[in-house]
Formats: C-alpha cells, structure tokens, sequence
C-alpha cells in the first residue's frame, strides 16, 4: 500500500502502529493507518484517494519469509476491517484532540 497524507489536514492523527522487528506483527502499519484515516476524513468531509501507486517498486522477495512476518496480521486485519467499517465518530469530534 502506498500512502500520503496532508500533513496540516489529518497530521496530528496520522499514526503508525509499532511493527516489524521485536513486535508481534509487522507489514501492517501503513494499511491499518490508512483505514483509520480513512474513518476520520469521511467523518471530516475530506477526500480520500484510492487506486494506482504513482510510485512502482519491484524488488525479488521470499513468500515464504513474507508469509511469517504477516500471518498474524492476516488473523487480526479481518478483525479490524469489520472495527472499522463500523466505526462512527461524534458529530462534535473535529480535532484530535476532542
């Protein structure tokens, strides 16, 4: 997943999780980030994009080495998108910090 923001419109909330080594779960953090944003501009009436990376990387990889650093995170994304298509905010929560 590619992922950018506007950091004066959503910066503050924009946060990723601890992942990768020495965590239990890793490769995750930049989509699960995203979701959650994505919860907070449809609450905020902004725009999301979605579609094609501007960016292509292709790099040779081991599925097998890949596999064991995001099995649990397969076990906890379907978990997580169901939090997430079903979470709602106030109407009165426009900041982070409300």
């Amino acid at each position: 997943m590619n992922l950018a923001f506007a950091r004066e419109l959503i910066g503050p909330a924009m946060y990723f999780g601890l992942m990768g080594d020495g965590q239990p779960i890793g490769r995750y953090d930049d989509m699960w980030a995203g979701w959650c944003i994505k919860v907070i501009c449809d609450h905020r009436g902004l725009g999301v994009k979605t579609g094609l990376p501007y960016i292509w990387h292709r790099k040779a990889s081991n599925p097998f080495v890949n596999l064991k650093k995001e099995y649990k995170g397969i076990y906890w994304q379907e978990e997580l998108i169901m939090f997430f298509q079903g979470a709602t905010l106030l109407k009165e929560c426009t900041t982070v910090q409300s």
